[in-house]
């Protein structure tokens, strides 16, 4: 109906549309017409925001390069830390000061040398450790008695049960500051001790020295705004740092630019007129001028850390210089040209960008937020009009139909290429309506098809929202996938959690219906889940496929939903059972009460059944 009404409406209107082609072509030949000079002025005014857009991006590029370069110096530490605490959680090695253990600190000390120490202080404050002695990597056994950096440090991780990087700690042993990065070791769900690592800001601004001679850029850090982290000049210390003072204050530096950073600069600088964004600041001395590009990392302690880079204003701008002057020639004649080619380029630019617009949410499969295209003066966007909106009538069908879930994940990773089946192991889960053939015996037929839409529209909500996939409808029962389109971990838990608020969903829906008198039979479900084997990929014949899974493990998840006909929670509003194999492949335990090893319709192999508890 969507189609043929549109189509009506469109035939209605003039069958006449002006070509794109020619309009462009008359409006040229104005501008033309009109001045040599205008159309000089235009080449000016688009080479100004062309080279002001270039310059701005090629700013960004700078301090993005800088920015991950500086990511990557402190995550290499914070991974290191991450993967021992791994390797002790999971008891592959004991965090008890022994060879193995001392060996894992060796080695991650030598493969990241921004590391100054490693360390694992359990919950009677003794410490082991390794760290860095003159380019050597030296263990370390001690108890750290009123060591008030590391008791604060111990205490506060322990508090807050996370991962994080710490305040700037003054270490007298080593004479300079350092970063730290701390995460709670739990083994057994309890947290046993705390690791951390200390980065050298000696070796940081080191390897600020070493981005300034591979670059030619001025690299240096911020600790929050008034205090500096690294800069070159601190790569064989700085003198008058301690304990009261860990950091050079940023408006005392001995690099000039980076001191007069947040100072107030109005000089006249054809720069700043280039040159735009936030994240900009001009620094005036002597005779020069400096640009300063910076962003901010927020997760790397207390206060954001700033990278910044700079400068001299020239090297930027030398070619944007250069137009300064045509473009003050041009301006008064750029005024009547540009008015003409706007009227122009605003005709054909407007119905172009709802056509963009509209086809980025195509791009993203919203289409059901989509609004048809209008028509245009112009014959050829006119057309695509019409082709796009008849396109969208298709699309809204086709998603009715289709997992909107399902083409995303295909999309992204198979395009171009050849789905080819697998084996995989999936989470299958199959739910039925107890007894919907006395249930819809009082409906009629459309009030059948509202009560299933509704139904299916609450349990695929569910089931949705914990990462399952709707693979088909049966009749009044669905069946739904964990670990087919994608690699889940916690599958089994995730199908679980689905379960349990499908019970939820169940339960409110039957209380909602009381509230409403609508409800002359309970709504009761049965849930069957089971983890195994199958087959994954297109099944069908190539006019009609299904992208779903085969296998002996989709006939056991059947038969676990009609085995609570006389097995499990039997008078409940949702009887969930699943196998074993569920119960054991759970990442977080949940309740279930064990109903025995049963005889399944169709197997001759006892299958050992849980019934899930509902919450």
């Amino acid at each position: 109906m969507g189609v043929l009404k549109t189509k009506s409406k469109q035939t209605s209107d003039s069958d006449w549309h002006a070509s794109m082609s020619v309009a462009l072509a008359l409006g040229l030949g104005f501008f033309v017409l009109t001045s040599v000079a205008g159309v000089l002025g235009v080449g000016l005014v688009v080479g100004y925001r062309n080279t002001s857009e270039l310059l701005t991006q090629k700013a960004q590029l700078i301090i993005g390069a800088q920015r991950h370069q500086v990511e990557r110096y402190l995550n290499a530490a914070s991974a290191q830390i991450d993967f021992i605490a791994s390797r002790i959680t999971s008891s592959e090695v004991d965090a008890d000061g022994s060879e193995e253990f001392v060996s894992l600190l060796l080695g991650a000390v030598s493969a990241t040398p921004q590391i100054l120490r490693i360390q694992f202080i359990d919950r009677n404050h003794v410490l082991t450790g390794v760290e860095r002695v003159h380019d050597e990597t030296l263990p370390i056994f001690l108890r750290i008695g009123d060591d008030v950096d590391l008791l604060h440090l111990v205490k506060g991780t322990i508090e807050s049960g996370e991962s994080r990087w710490g305040d700037i700690l003054w270490r007298e042993e080593y004479g300079q500051a350092v970063l730290n990065y701390q995460k709670p070791v739990v083994r057994q769900g309890r947290i046993v001790g705390v690791l951390s690592a200390w980065v050298s800001v000696v070796k940081l601004s080191e390897f600020l020295a070493d981005q300034e001679m591979e670059f030619g850029a001025n690299v240096f850090m911020l600790y929050g705004r008034n205090a500096v982290l690294a800069h070159p000049l601190m790569a064989f210390g700085y003198a008058g740092l301690n304990r009261s003072a860990p950091l050079p204050q940023q408006d005392r530096f001995s690099d000039p630019i980076v001191s007069a950073m947040w100072q107030p600069n109005d000089r006249f600088s054809v720069a700043k007129y280039f040159l735009t964004g936030a994240n900009t600041r001009f620094v005036g001395y002597a005779e020069w001028e400096y640009v300063i590009f910076f962003d901010e990392l927020s997760d790397y302690g207390a206060l954001p850390l700033t990278v910044a880079t700079y400068f001299e204003a020239h090297d930027i701008i030398a070619e944007a210089a250069r137009l300064k002057w045509a473009i003050v020639f041009c301006l008064v004649m750029a005024g009547i040209s540009a008015g003409t080619a706007a009227l122009i380029g605003q005709k054909i630019a407007k119905p172009v960008r709802r056509l963009s617009d509209s086809a980025k949410r195509v791009h993203d499969l919203d289409v059901s937020n989509i609004a048809e295209i209008e028509g245009s003066f112009f014959r050829e966007l006119d057309e695509a009009a019409r082709s796009y909106n008849f396109m969208l009538d298709g699309l809204r069908w086709f998603e009715l139909y289709v997992p909107k879930r399902l083409v995303r994940q295909l999309m992204r990773q198979h395009t171009g290429k050849k789905i080819d089946s697998s084996h995989r192991d999936v989470v299958i889960m199959f739910t039925d309506i107890v007894e919907f053939t006395a249930l819809s015996e009082h409906l009629t037929a459309p009030q059948t098809a509202m009560f299933l839409n509704e139904h299916f529209a609450g349990l695929a909500d569910c089931i949705q929202r914990n990462g399952g996939t709707i693979d088909k409808f049966i009749g009044d029962s669905v069946m739904a996938i964990w670990g087919a389109l994608e690699h889940q971990d916690d599958a089994a838990d995730l199908a679980c959690n689905a379960a349990l608020e499908i019970a939820r969903w169940i339960e409110e829906y039957n209380q909602h219906r009381r509230a409403r008198a609508e409800l002359t039979h309970t709504v009761r479900l049965r849930i069957g889940i089971h983890i195994g084997r199958v087959v994954v990929g297109n099944i069908g014949s190539e006019g009609r496929l299904s992208y779903t899974v085969v296998g002996d493990s989709v006939n056991v998840a059947q038969r676990l939903e009609e085995a609570g006909r006389v097995l499990g929670n039997i008078h409940s509003e949702v009887n969930i059972l699943t196998s074993s194999t569920v119960r054991s492949a759970l990442v977080k335990p949940l309740e279930f009460e064990r109903i025995g090893a049963h005889k399944l319709r169709g197997r001759e192999e006892l299958v050992e059944i849980y019934s899930l508890k509902l919450m």
